[in-house]
C-alpha cells in the first residue's frame, strides 16, 4: 500500500436501529471512525450494474484495514453520504470498499 495515495478523508457510519414507537424500527447512523482513502479508478461493469441498478454512481475506495466495517454501513465523503455495497479485504493491510449513491427517499 502506498500511504501517499491515501489523500481523501472519509467517515464510516454504523447503522443503529431504534424503536419508532409504533412496533417498527428507524435506522440512524453513528460516526465510528475517520479513515484516509484512495479513490480507485471505477470500471463500471455489468456486475456493478446488476448489483446496484438504481445507483446514481458507484465508486471504489481503498483504505487501511478496519475489520469492523460491513456491507450496509454508510460512508460520508466530500459532504455526501454513500451506502457501502461491498467490502473486500485482499491483503491484510488494505481494504477495498465499493460505495453507491442512491437518490434520496421517495
Amino acid at each position: 500500500m502506498q500511504i501517499a495515495k491515501l489523500n481523501q478523508r472519509v467517515e464510516l457510519l454504523q447503522p443503529i436501529l431504534s424503536s419508532d414507537g409504533y412496533g417498527g424500527y428507524a435506522t440512524n447512523y453513528k460516526k465510528v471512525i475517520s479513515l484516509w482513502a484512495e479513490v480507485k479508478d471505477s470500471r463500471y461493469s455489468e456486475k456493478q450494474a446488476f448489483d446496484t441498478p438504481n445507483a446514481l454512481s458507484n465508486i471504489t475506495l481503498k483504505t487501511r484495514t478496519y475489520i469492523h466495517m460491513e456491507k450496509g454501513w454508510h460512508l460520508l465523503w466530500q459532504g455526501r453520504e454513500y451506502e457501502i455495497v461491498a467490502v473486500t479485504r485482499f491483503y491484510k493491510d488494505s481494504t477495498y470498499i465499493e460505495i453507491a449513491e442512491y437518490e434520496k427517499g421517495v
